[in-house]
């Protein structure tokens, strides 16, 4: 691996890992981390499906299919979760949407970074498809313990 990029994907991955502290006076709304972490896991954990499908060899437009894919599953569950808001869920708003799609946009930029690190047509690289899978599990857990401490609503 090229010395450029592990510096890049420390970086990245002390971006995603790092909470922002003192950006504002005020404290942070766990309902917004909420739905960032929904966007990432989303995003992971369909990349981690579309992996295995998608013949990878070194290709970034392929890498670029598979971030792609997953951006596009944490929109589809950002508009999912709004429209049960519009149910009687919660209460609807757009930034929330956009919230779940930033969280979606920062895993694929990480699913297209490592994709694009991995050796071409080796037997091992599959196992990236795991760890992605791994982690969207890890980031869904709070996001579901959230979703079942509501009380539910009469539909």
């Amino acid at each position: 691996m090229k010395a450029q990029n592990t510096i890049a994907l420390v970086f990245l991955a002390l971006l995603l890992l790092n909470p922002a502290q003192g950006w504002a006076e005020e404290a942070a709304d766990p309902s917004r981390a909420l739905h960032v972490l929904a966007g990432a896991s989303g995003a992971l954990l369909v990349s981690a499906l579309a992996y295995p499908l998608v013949d990878l060899g070194s290709d970034r437009c392929n890498a670029g299919l598979v971030a792609g894919l997953g951006v596009s599953g944490a929109f589809i569950l950002g508009l999912t979760k709004e429209l049960l808001d519009l149910r009687g869920w919660g209460q609807p708003e757009l930034p929330d949407l956009l919230l779940t799609l930033g969280g979606g946009l920062l895993a694929g930029t990480l699913v297209y970074t490592l994709t694009c690190l991995q050796p071409a047509h080796d037997e091992g690289n599959l196992a990236i498809s795991g760890i992605y899978g791994a982690f969207g599990l890890i980031l869904s857990l709070p996001v579901g313990e959230n979703l079942f401490a509501r009380p539910n609503p009469s539909l």
